[in-house]
């Protein structure tokens, strides 16, 4: 007896990655009910659909952008000064555009972040919007290798053997869903007269296996902004209000993947806050909606056994062998840091008495390894608007900040993150997700931001390896062979199938008929000399 167990393993071999930026640019035009405007304060955005199609080697993408902006208007009686303007959906920015991929066999993926969003006035109710937006692209091939992983025989046989670990695609999908509620303005709160803007951030976000699916789950901070009512019914200033983790005003989200899980996959993800709505019908309440989308990766991690060479102690081990790429996963990890970072305010700018909001933009990340490490590298625009110190007027002046435009520096990161076992050459997969960002003033001239971030990495190495497919043990015959015997070639034939025909070797016929090896390509009609014994010297 002398039984073959088969295995395949399937990988993705990512051949090559590249990130490019699109540039999108249009004017917007302000509320018929709102004033005029004086100067831009804040501007923020948030990608709320992406479709993207490849045709030719070009990447069309199309979509829309929701874009926030805050702005000081043109002086009112009794009003302060400073108004929000949403613009959404089809209202808002809509864009077309297309990018150039290089020349590769493969599939692509790609992933568009929202890197920088400008604003300039062009007049006082025109505005002119430029968005920057990255993409990264992907390009891999899908890989199948199939492997002898078994013997099974009464002959003493020795075997050596790889033991790999291989990483194999079960999904890769994009899921998004709305989230609403409503939030209560508690004493020592002032009431709501008018909404300026609202920001929202996904915190504490993790992924857990249930029956058939996959939940991402975790919190929903909600940073406000808002207009003061005054016990009188005049407006106020500017207050703020801030339901976090932290004092328990976070509320819960939770995405969903249904997919059937032959066994516990690995879960990469990267989640996005795709469009903020905030409204308010009472004073002392507002209403939230959010629209949260996640990129979802899923895999099978298992570790295979492949045979690479096969010998017996009695008669002759013909192989069959298959020089094949195998995609190795060589650590996959979870890791979490903190960026801290003080920012001091441009010259010109007023001192800071109060924080009223910072817009921080998804950081464009660069990765690379090294000897035991992943080193991450990043950087974002930050823009802080807030309340200066009074210098004898009647209203405290509303100002604005800017770090990463106007010839100032964006806020930078470094950081390395220990990978045993990792080497410069290999290849990773990082996906990246904010868990929670704080600022507070330093001192009046000083800004302290403490940004946490969770990194999933799976890091994979490209190995070239022979590996046996099959195997035959060719025992001596006691049955006498005629002294010349002749196999005319048929189609499909190969010499694998024709040495098993005939109980001899592929080494023994090549030999025989002077073939250049194993693997030299057999021609319908060839005749091969079948040759009387296995051996070959």
């Amino acid at each position: 007896m002398f039984t073959c167990h088969y295995g395949q393993a399937i990988m993705e071999k990512t051949i090559h990655t590249t990130r490019k930026t699109l540039e999108v640019k249009g004017q917007l035009d302000l509320a018929a009910d709102h004033p005029g405007l004086e100067a831009v304060l804040t501007a923020h955005g948030y990608l709320r659909e992406i479709k993207g199609e490849i045709i030719g080697g070009k990447l069309f993408l199309s979509g829309t952008a929701d874009l926030h902006l805050v702005y000081r208007a043109q002086e009112q009686l009794d009003r302060v000064p400073v108004y929000g303007m949403v613009w959404k959906g089809l209202d808002g920015v809509v864009f077309n555009g297309e990018l150039g991929l290089p020349d590769l066999e493969g599939y692509w993926d790609w992933q568009v972040r929202l890197l920088k969003t400008k604003l300039q006035p062009e007049g006082d109710r025109t505005l002119n919007y430029l968005m920057e937006l990255e993409v990264q692209l992907r390009a891999y091939e899908p890989v199948t290798v199939g492997y002898l992983d078994r013997i099974e025989t009464e002959v003493p046989i020795k075997t050596e053997e790889e033991h790999l670990l291989v990483a194999e695609p079960l999904l890769q999908t994009y899921v998004k869903r709305e989230f609403n509620n409503t939030f209560a303005l508690t004493y020592p709160k002032m009431p709501l007269s008018r909404l300026i803007s609202c920001q929202v951030f996904p915190v504490e976000a993790t992924a857990s296996l249930a029956k058939d699916r996959v939940n991402i789950e975790g919190k929903l901070e909600v940073h406000l902004v808002y207009v003061a009512l005054t016990e009188d019914g005049q407006e106020g200033g500017l207050a703020t209000q801030k339901w976090t983790a932290e004092n328990g005003g976070a509320f819960p989200f939770q995405l969903t993947v249904e997919a059937p899980m032959p066994q516990e996959p690995s879960i990469y993800y990267a989640l996005r806050v795709e469009s903020v709505e905030c409204s308010s019908t009472h004073p002392e309440s507002c209403r939230v909606q959010v629209q949260l989308g996640a990129a979802v990766c899923l895999t099978k991690t298992r570790q295979t056994t492949a045979i690479v060479e096969v010998s017996a102690e009695q008669g002759i081990v013909d192989q069959r062998r298959e020089a094949s790429s195998w995609v190795e996963v060589v650590e996959e990890a979870e890791r979490s840091f903190v960026v801290e970072k003080l920012l001091t305010l441009p010259d010109q700018s007023a001192s800071l008495k109060q924080i009223l909001q910072v817009v921080v933009a998804d950081p464009q990340v660069q990765w690379e390894l090294d000897q035991d490490q992943l080193i991450l590298t990043g950087e974002t625009p930050v823009t802080l608007l807030y309340q200066a110190e009074s210098s004898g007027e009647e209203r405290e002046a509303i100002m604005t900040a800017n770090w990463g435009q106007g010839g100032t520096a964006a806020l930078t990161f470094g950081v390395a993150l220990d990978l045993p076992g990792v080497e410069a050459g290999m290849q990773a997969r990082v996906f990246l997700n904010p868990q929670r960002f704080t600022a507070e003033p330093a001192d009046e001239r000083t800004l302290r931001l403490v940004w946490e971030l969770k990194a999933m990495i799976m890091v994979t190495q490209s190995r070239a390896l022979s590996l046996v497919t099959d195997s035959a043990l060719v025992l001596p015959t006691e049955e006498p062979k005629p002294s010349m015997l002749f196999y005319v070639v048929q189609p499909g034939d190969t010499l694998w199938g024709i040495a098993r025909r005939y109980n001899t070797t592929m080494a023994a016929l090549a030999k025989q008929n002077q073939l250049a090896g194993t693997d030299q390509e057999l021609i319908i009609g060839q005749k091969l000399l079948i040759p009387k014994e296995a051996v070959v010297n």
